[in-house]
């Protein structure tokens, strides 16, 4: 029975030498060893300051963006392809009458959904989530058959590389159903 015991407290040091940073080379056998004292950490960790996150709009001035835009050429592309948020107020043309916002209302929506959009949140809940047209509203526009479409599509989609956002502003001839947030998918 000495010896079970003997083994088991034997063991039970082992095992809670193994577990901690312990010493254990001048040790006399029977005696605990000591432990070594514990270091503190020299430098503290560098905090990054917390970044936006998607859906957190940043103050974008779509306005501008919208003339930047505007400035820049027409890609030589035959054909693109391009996904929008349409935002359209009361009284535009072939809009329901379940869209009751006003035109000063539908432009501040955008703005919003535009600083979304370049923020980096997803393109198609944006849509599902705002648009007037039907989801997932992504649309392939021909140099040569871009007449059939909203002028401003065109305009707006032809100066984007894939992957870009811009905007379609509200114009009575050019974009007469509201504000298209575009995206360029191809």
């Amino acid at each position: 029975m000495k010896r079970i015991a003997s083994s088991v407290f034997a063991c039970a040091l082992v095992f809670a030498a193994c577990g901690t940073d312990k010493t254990t080379n001048s040790t006399p056998a029977g005696t605990p060893p000591t432990t070594k004292p514990a270091t503190q950490p020299t430098a503290k960790p560098e905090v990054k300051p917390a970044e936006p996150t998607p859906n957190t709009p940043a103050k974008v001035d779509m306005d501008a963006a919208i003339k930047e835009l505007m400035a820049k050429p027409e890609v030589p592309d035959a054909s693109v392809e391009i996904q929008h948020v349409l935002i359209s107020f009361k009284g535009a043309p072939r809009m329901p009458a379940s869209v009751t916002r006003s035109k000063d209302e539908a432009k501040a929506l955008a703005e919003k959904v535009y600083a979304e959009a370049v923020g980096g949140a997803d393109f198609l809940t944006l849509v599902k989530q705002y648009t007037n047209d039907s989801a997932p509203g992504i649309y392939p526009i021909t140099k040569a058959g871009r007449k059939g479409y909203v002028q401003g599509f065109g305009d707006v989609g032809f100066r984007l590389k894939v992957g870009e956002i811009g905007v379609a502003p509200w114009n009575a001839t050019a974009s007469p159903f509201g504000w298209h947030i575009i995206k360029r998918v191809k």
